[in-house]
């Protein structure tokens, strides 16, 4: 029931729009629109470039299926992801453009802007990154980012981009002490745009001294992210109700944040509530596989 192939064009952790060759059709998501220009040229020229990019990304597949399989056959299909991704530094006016190949999850093939050359990861790759560096031109698959077009997407879409915040919401958790570890207070802080956050422990109004633990930052089903921080309740007298969970994001400005244990919902509950958010994470860290297991 998956398409053949798949393009998504994000910006700073934003999906602006998406490509389904099953619909060979190139649309916007999160409601994004080019601005100034003419709405209908430009899906409609970015759906004829993602359709060229059908046939070069079959070519590419097949190319690097029989470099890699050659030395390590499997019996299971292969599956192929290419991130092209390009970096504007606001101060000098650079860009900084790679392209990283994968199959099924592993990195084969990096191209790298600033010396025009492809790097082989993969140990059978290397043939493929010599004869693509040998090329009169560069690999017509990749269609390598121009510094025009990065500055044209980032810039145009700035404007719409500052304006898609989400304030983060929070809630904590408590998980009982076991042989191997002591109790534990988790805070789950969700739903945020965009991405950077930070999120600390008081007790009694001064940083939390005990060890802290983080998930990390990770997508939800929609644009947002979630985060969840643990700390360890070392002392047998200190209580949920002496900790805060402290959240600073640029949604919230000036203010913060401040998740107590008042009011929480029943410990089964909110349990059930984070295993569930792991498991939709789960689901949209299978989608997005190779990228953000790299990132």
């Amino acid at each position: 029931g998956l398409p053949k192939s798949m393009s998504v064009l994000r910006v700073n952790d934003l999906v602006l729009a998406a490509y389904d060759s099953g619909i060979r059709r190139l649309e916007p998501r999160n409601g994004y629109s080019p601005g100034q220009q003419d709405s209908q040229q430009f899906w409609s020229a970015g759906s004829s470039k993602c359709q060229g990019w059908d046939s070069q990304g079959d070519a590419t597949y097949q190319v690097l299926v029989q470099e890699v399989n050659a030395s390590a056959p499997q019996a299971e299909p292969y599956y192929m992801q290419i991130l092209k991704t390009c970096e504007l530094d606001d101060a000098t006016g650079t860009v900084q453009i790679a392209t990283r190949c994968s199959l099924n999850g592993e990195d084969v093939l990096h191209y790298r802007g600033d010396q025009n050359r492809w790097f082989s990861v993969h140990p059978a790759a290397w043939r493929v990154a010599e004869r693509w560096n040998q090329a009169a031109e560069v690999f017509g698959a990749m269609n390598h980012l121009t510094p025009q077009q990065c500055q044209s997407w980032i810039q145009s879409s700035a404007s719409f981009i500052a304006q898609q915040t989400a304030q983060p919401t929070g809630h904590m958790a408590l998980v009982p002490r076991t042989e191997a570890r002591p109790r534990r207070l988790i805070c789950h802080v969700t739903g945020f745009y965009p991405r950077p956050i930070k999120v600390t422990w008081e007790q009694g109004e001064q940083d939390a001294l005990w060890e802290q633990l983080s998930s990390g930052i990770l997508p939800n089903g929609d644009h947002t992210f979630q985060i969840q921080v643990s700390i360890e309740l070392g002392q047998e007298g200190a209580g949920p109700t002496e900790h805060v969970c402290v959240v600073r994001h640029s949604s919230l400005a000036n203010t913060t944040l401040r998740v107590t244990w008042d009011s929480q919902p029943t410990v089964q509950t909110v349990t059930m509530e984070i295993v569930v958010g792991c498991l939709l994470t789960a689901l949209g860290v299978g989608a997005l596989g190779w990228y953000l297991r790299k990132k």
